[in-house]
């Protein structure tokens, strides 16, 4: 993506042209990762020219005699100025006109980690989302184990079974008018009542009651929820109740940090309201569907551990979501029959 595959020099291009066009001979780590040096890359005004604004906003913070960035919040104020500076350098194309979803737009990117620059991939550093005046991300070392900048970590397991739902309950005109979005990816799942068999069926909590509450919860923070579910679990006579917060992706990815937020906020609302002040759990529950990752039609559900309403609330308070635990404990694919259009 980011070489010139004619093979033409910068001198046989057009000014313009040659602007997009870096010179190997500068270093630069897009060219030295790609199969050929000679040719430069590519950058014309999409979402190719990101790592370039990456690598040249981390060039800026990082100290090489401590191996440390330093501020590695980086704000919307931050980018736009890195743009200026690029376009007059570089020639680059790329206008951003919502600052605050940087990070959030590259990371749906299925190349996002081939296209992280290597003078951050070398030294182990990727970035992760910031929020609160201005902080659209932050630059961040790998934790320990990691071995790429944005490892994906919901995968459904080697030859699992993929359970048949059924989807004659649903009117057949609704089936084939789906749309192909998450909003309706979440009103199957709750009109046909996807979770409530994950939990009777494959779960390893003893869950008495589900409901679902409501769809499409917005927050503080731009802290969005797909949906919300009350469940009653444990034992019969000293029952706890946990809620449930819902992502669902169609293509994008999944986005751990994006989860994290959500329990947080969830945690937080409940020792904030009366209403909820029996509730001690949250419990995150994530659906996919993407037919190259998971088979055509078939719906992910992601089930995981649950956090403690004092623990999530905490992380809240100290703006350290990102370090919630998050834990998948059972991942299960399924499938409507007859087919769902849309999904």
């Amino acid at each position: 993506m980011f070489r010139n595959d004619l093979g033409q020099s910068n001198a046989s291009l057009g000014s313009r042209e040659a602007a997009w066009i870096c010179e190997p001979r500068r270093g630069c780590d897009i060219c030295l990762a790609s199969d050929s040096r000679q040719a430069g890359h590519d950058l014309s005004g999409n979402q190719s020219e990101k790592p370039v604004v990456f690598e040249h906003l981390f060039s800026q913070r990082y100290d090489a005699a401590t191996a440390s960035v330093i501020d590695p919040i980086v704000t919307q104020g931050d980018i736009q100025e890195a743009l200026t500076v690029l376009r007059a350098e570089l020639g680059i194309a790329l206008s951003v006109g919502n600052p605050a979803n940087f990070l959030k737009d590259y990371l749906r990117s299925p190349t996002r980690n081939t296209q992280w620059p290597v003078s951050l991939s070398s030294k182990q550093f990727t970035a992760r989302q910031a929020f609160g005046g201005g902080a659209v991300f932050e630059f961040v070392p790998y934790p320990s184990g990691q071995t790429e900048p944005f490892p994906d970590v919901f995968a459904l397991p080697a030859g699992g079974q993929v359970h048949v739902i059924e989807s004659v309950s649903l009117p057949s005109v609704a089936r084939a008018l789906g749309r192909d979005d998450e909003s309706w990816l979440t009103q199957v799942i709750v009109l046909q009542r996807v979770l409530e068999t994950h939990f009777a069926v494959y779960s390893d909590l003893n869950v008495i009651d589900l409901f679902h509450l409501q769809n499409n919860r917005k927050g503080g923070a731009k802290t969005e929820i797909d949906a919300l579910f009350l469940m009653v679990l444990g034992d019969p006579t000293d029952p706890k109740k946990a809620l449930i917060t819902f992502e669902a992706k169609r293509r994008n990815p999944i986005l751990a940090d994006q989860i994290r937020k959500q329990v947080a906020y969830t945690a937080k609302q409940c020792t904030l309201r009366a209403e909820l002040s029996d509730i001690t759990l949250v419990l995150p529950v994530a659906a996919g569907t993407n037919s190259k990752k998971f088979g055509k039609g078939v719906v992910a559900i992601f089930e995981m551990e649950p956090v403690t309403v004092a623990d999530g609330a905490a992380a809240h308070d100290a703006g350290t979501s990102h370090d919630l635990p998050l834990t998948i404990s059972n991942a299960v694919g399924y499938r409507f029959q007859p087919s769902v259009s849309g999904i």
